[in-house]
Parts: C-alpha cells; sequence; structure tokens
C-alpha cells in the first residue's frame, strides 16, 4: 500500500483527471458526505495540483485551472497503508 503523501498526490491526479473510479474509495463514510456537499457547489475543474502537507495527517491541495480551489483535508489510515479522507473543506 501506499504511504500518505504517495496517497495524497494519486488523489489529487485522479481530481485532476476526472478519475472518479479511483476516488471512491478515498472517503470514509463521514468524509463522502462531506466532499458531496463541496460538489453541490460545483466541480473542480483543474489540469494540474499542488500538495501541501500540514502535518497532524492534514493537506491542502490546490487545484489549478482558470481559477485556484483549495480542499484541505484531514486524512485517517482505516486499515494498514490505506488512507481515507474523514473530513474536508473548501478553503477558496
Amino acid at each position: 500500500m501506499a504511504d500518505l503523501k504517495e496517497t495524497q498526490a494519486r488523489h489529487a491526479q485522479d481530481v485532476v483527471s476526472g478519475n472518479m473510479a479511483g476516488l471512491m474509495g478515498d472517503f470514509t463514510p463521514a468524509g463522502m458526505a462531506k466532499v458531496m456537499a463541496i460538489m453541490a457547489g460545483g466541480p473542480v475543474t483543474a489540469t494540474s495540483f499542488s500538495v501541501k502537507d500540514l502535518g497532524n495527517d492534514e493537506a491542502e491541495i490546490d487545484y489549478i485551472g482558470a481559477t485556484t480551489r483549495k480542499i484541505w483535508s484531514k486524512w485517517e489510515e482505516t486499515s494498514p497503508g490505506k488512507w481515507q479522507i474523514s473530513d474536508v473543506a473548501d478553503r477558496s
């Protein structure tokens, strides 16, 4: 399994690429509910990304396109080597 930084980068690339199948396993049930609320405001459209490790299993990912959306996420190791987003917020 991947470490947290690898998982965050793969997750961000899946968002940019629109790989919904890859994204579905990235969220705990609580995280999924929160990301659905964010998506109700419109999808993330980006051509690149930048991941900032905030420590404490938290990250801010900038999704960069015509505009930039900053998404904060809290990650949880739900089983050995499997990281999922348990909390998420749009900080744009």
